[in-house]
């Protein structure tokens, strides 16, 4: 069944306008009708579900009821995730959706071949978004994740603290702990994955300052989208 987002609180009978792009997509490109139904989820992340009802351009639908169930992790997932290139990025971020990431921090380190100057004046950031809003609906979540413009590494690692800290680094796998060794349960996670060229030693050392532990994925060398992936995977099945 199709999801919406809408950005205000709604209730149960209301009728409920699209904007209008969400009613060419409705009406244009899913060719959808009177009566068919719809879930909408609303800034609070209530879900209805709704009866679509076309006036002219316009795109309405009738919330007809609320339905009571919650698809998002009881654990606040970070991802701080060093710039890759666009087709990669893209597919991170709609595939971390998908395994539930509740906030994306790209930064900028020494070893980032993509840089975010290179995209300014693009309007990356609504596109970024647009993708997040696109993956949480078809994946069915009651949030969209919430993703920040690029930081260097140190902003990124204070602004993205939480209760517990971890940094995937590709040199640490006879000194460090694995992924599953070092989770136990916490409110918030945070996971710090490196662009292609990895970390610095000067890099770990900050980050190790700002209370992040090294964790290793692994024997095999990931690549950057791969390893947030698995992260993310590893987190869900040994703490969800």
């Amino acid at each position: 069944m199709q999801q919406v987002f809408v950005e205000k609180e709604v209730f149960l009978n209301d009728l409920v306008e699209f904007t209008r792009d969400q009613a060419h997509h409705l009406s244009t490109v899913l060719r959808m009708r009177d009566g068919e139904k719809i879930r909408i989820v609303d800034q609070q992340a209530s879900i209805f579900l709704a009866e679509l009802k076309f006036c002219g351009k316009k795109v309405l639908a009738r919330c007809v009821e609320k339905i009571e169930e919650n698809p998002e992790s009881a654990i606040t997932i970070t991802l701080l995730m060093g710039l890759i290139k666009k087709e990669k990025w893209d597919y991170c971020l709609q595939k971390s959706t998908e395994l539930g990431v509740s906030r994306i921090i790209p930064f900028e380190s020494s070893r980032t071949i993509v840089k975010a100057k290179e995209e300014k004046g693009t309007r990356k950031k609504e596109r970024w978004e647009k993708i997040l809003c696109e993956a949480a609906q078809q994946c069915k979540r009651s949030r969209i994740p919430e993703i920040i413009d690029p930081l260097p590494l140190s902003l990124a690692a204070e602004k993205g603290r939480s209760d517990l800290n971890f940094v995937a680094y590709e040199a640490a796998l006879k000194a460090s702990r694995t992924l599953r060794e070092s989770l136990r349960p916490a409110s918030s996670i945070t996971i710090v994955i490196g662009p292609e060229g990895g970390f610095s030693t000067e890099e770990i050392a900050i980050l190790k300052e700002k209370g992040y532990e090294c964790i290793t994925l692994g024997k095999r060398i990931l690549r950057a989208e791969t390893a947030a992936l698995y992260a993310l995977s590893a987190i869900d099945a040994i703490l969800e």
